[in-house]
């Protein structure tokens, strides 16, 4: 039963991971689609203006209760970096391998 036991917490930690890995995933997607589609824009906002409107952006569509494709820890991981004291909003880093 031990066995059984550690395989069920391997996989759960597992689980975890792939979800986290996901929502960075989510929200790097989101940061790449709004460059790609708003770049010039962009470019001729000053950082902060660029981050509210990012922030705005994300906010529609993550949002748990009224976004389009609800998603609260991408929310948070864009919140998150949005809301750093940055000149400019960037693709956000995965974390280094443990």
């Amino acid at each position: 039963m031990p066995a059984h036991t550690d395989l069920n917490e391997a996989l759960a930690a597992l689980t975890d991971k792939l979800r986290s890995l996901n929502d960075l995933v989510t929200a790097n997607q989101f940061m790449v689609e709004a460059l790609a589609r708003q770049g010039e824009e962009l470019k001729q906002m000053n950082g902060a203006g660029t981050k509210d409107m990012l922030r705005r952006q994300a906010r529609a569509r993550f949002h748990p209760d009224t976004g389009t494709a609800p998603n609260a820890a991408a929310l948070a991981i864009l919140e998150d970096v949005l809301g750093l004291q940055q000149e400019s909003a960037e693709i956000i880093p995965f974390p280094a391998r443990a």
